[in-house]
């Protein structure tokens, strides 16, 4: 069977078509992305986990260009292959060590504290306006805030960051409908190089207690050495996968409260279902929509023998509706307590900002809640991004009232 996954009306609506590779053909080749494809939850776990997949996967793209591509792809491979998530044990061990820190219970309140500041302070530009594109006017800004601020970078370069993040995405999120994408990507990644180098310059000079600045310590007890190629790369990452990917989970969870009244006044009754219903925004509309690993061995799996040197794709998505793991997979339900889904990964690539970005999540939606009522999706039909790895919408537009 021929499943498109890059076709239009895939990225569009992409869950009818997952349900059919679980039923019908849960691990097999597909020529659409020219890889290997899983989709059920039991074996995206063992693609998450098992040693014998790689996420060292940019220099076997790049081996496989030629001509101008290569050497562009090459230039963009240079400064994201310093990016943890494509860099197996023991350099990613060392990296993922030195940022944990950030991410301790003693941290993660403090910045709690810092979030609710900043959700507050965006709330306040938007509250008399009564109809929003709810993306671009909160969605957008609001982890873009946050992450500038844990990096100790003024927001007034927020916007030329998002540009820059935009450009890389192309290239990182397989754009479909992007022919330039490797010249977009790769100029990006030469400008925001080279102000983050001045960034990390600025904060050599003048010290402060930020990622940053952690970063430059080498971790909480200055054991771990980060060179500064590694210390911008990811800069560039946690950009990139701190803001990206919490935007979608903001405003994709929203999306499916607008679509369901009755889930969205079950949170209004009971705000203490924040927490369970960013965990169903999660597995439900994930951000990301898979992840792609390397076979470093021949390795079985689902009934195929997927080869030495094979891509594969674990489509969390998929594996995020499957009817073996989850009750009432297709339905979504903001009460749901048991939710073992994948949107962060699994294993030692779980996602290390992931306790940030669900207190990004639970904070919008509580001081939404408290705020305002009464919204309503302004728009019959809504877009996605023509992208095949995130689920990104193109516009949110909602009216609200604010509350007295």
């Amino acid at each position: 069977m021929n499943f498109d996954l890059k076709s239009h009306e895939a990225i569009q609506d992409p869950y009818a078509l997952f349900a059919e590779m679980r039923e019908t053909a849960p691990v097999h080749w597909n020529p659409s992305v020219k890889a290997w494809v899983v989709t059920r939850h039991v074996d995206a776990k063992t693609v998450l986990t098992d040693t014998r997949f790689s996420v060292e996967k940019l220099n076997p793209l790049v081996d496989h260009l030629s001509g101008k591509n290569k050497s562009k792809v090459g230039e963009i491979a240079r400064v994201l292959g310093d990016w943890m998530v494509f860099r197996d044990p023991p350099s990613h061990t060392r990296l993922r060590r030195v940022l944990q820190g950030a991410f301790k219970p003693r941290k993660l309140r403090k910045q709690r504290r810092m979030v609710e500041r900043v959700a507050e302070e965006l709330l306040d530009t938007l509250e008399d306006r009564g109809q929003i594109d709810f993306l671009h006017d909160f969605a957008w800004p609001f982890p873009a805030f946050v992450i500038a601020d844990l990096m100790g970078i003024d927001r007034v370069h927020v916007p030329k960051l998002k540009e820059w993040a935009v450009e890389i995405g192309k290239f990182v999120l397989i754009a479909r409908s992007t022919p330039d994408k490797y010249d977009r990507a790769a100029k990006a990644i030469r400008e925001i190089t080279v102000f983050y180098q001045e960034v990390v310059d600025d904060h050599r000079r003048n010290p402060r207690d930020d990622l940053i600045g952690l970063m430059i310590r080498g971790g909480d007890d200055g054991s771990d050495f980060m060179s500064d190629d590694e210390i911008v790369s990811t800069m560039v990452l946690m950009l990139f996968a701190g803001h990206e990917t919490t935007t979608n989970l903001i405003a994709n969870g929203m999306l499916n409260l607008l679509r369901r009244p009755e889930q969205m006044a079950l949170i209004g009754q009971k705000p203490a279902l924040i927490p369970l219903a960013v965990e169903e925004f999660l597995r439900y509309e994930s951000s990301v929509q898979m992840v792609a690993r390397i076979a470093v061995d021949e390795i079985e799996l689902g009934g195929e023998t997927i080869a030495k040197g094979d891509r594969v794709y674990a489509l969390t998505a998929a594996a995020n509706r499957d009817p073996e793991c989850f009750e009432n997979a297709e339905h979504f339900d903001v009460t749901r307590s048991q939710n073992p889904h994948y949107a962060f990964g699994l294993g030692i690539h779980l996602c290390l900002g992931a306790p940030l970005a669900r207190i990004e999540a639970q904070v919008a939606f509580a001081a939404l809640f408290r705020r305002f009522s009464d919204f309503k999706l302004e728009a019959d039909t809504v877009e996605w991004s023509d992208e095949f790895v995130t689920r990104a919408l193109k516009a949110l537009p909602i009216s609200f009232r604010k509350r007295r």
